[in-house]
């Protein structure tokens, strides 16, 4: 299954690259809409979201309106061991720091959110089936986020990496919700 699992990986970041800059730009543009007009987001206080690397549906302007929106916005760290936590931000300023994976992250002293106080989560993929599985980078550090929190997991996924059916294994947590640029999936009601 792992094997399995990084051919996969290795296909859709090919994908990914060949996707122009206009379309990525049109796809991210499409997937953000589609967030922000979503009643789970809408509802939420307290949201959780990737800040998008160069490749990945890019979330900044979903980070931009939540603050000026007054949510609380928390952003991952990921440390030691494979634990990946949420720490609060008020600013995209704040995003200095450079993470392990090239990732832009929060100093070590903003404030941590528990993720029993997280309503929404916005997680990445490379794909992700309509089940919800997603297929990470291969840290599983947010499934084993999520795995601590009652709180709605989304992932945002182009169309055209949203397939039938993913490999997946007993640690793999799917996601209730896939924003892609033409649609929204709500896979099960919290």
């Amino acid at each position: 299954m792992l094997e399995n699992k990084e051919f996969l990986r290795q296909k859709f970041r090919r994908e990914r690259r060949q996707t122009s800059c206009a379309e990525k730009r049109e796809i991210d543009e499409a997937v953000v809409q589609r967030v922000l007009n979503s009643p789970e987001y809408q509802r939420s206080n307290t949201v959780f979201l990737y800040v998008a690397t160069a490749e990945e549906i890019d979330t900044r302007a979903i980070l931009q309106h939540a603050l000026q929106n007054g949510k609380c916005v928390c952003v991952p760290r990921c440390g030691a061991h494979q634990q990946m936590t949420a720490h609060r931000i008020n600013s995209l300023d704040e995003l200095r720091e450079t993470g392990s994976f090239g990732i832009l992250e929060p100093a070590k002293e903003t404030p941590l959110v528990r993720p029993d106080e997280i309503d929404f989560i916005v997680t990445p993929a490379l794909a992700c089936d309509q089940t919800g599985v997603r297929l990470g980078y291969g840290g599983g550090y947010y499934d084993r986020y999520l795995a601590q929190t009652t709180a709605h997991a989304a992932v945002l996924c182009a169309e055209k990496r949203l397939i039938d059916a993913l490999p997946c294994d007993n640690y793999d947590q799917r996601c209730d919700l896939i924003f892609t640029e033409r649609r929204v999936l709500r896979i099960y009601e919290k």
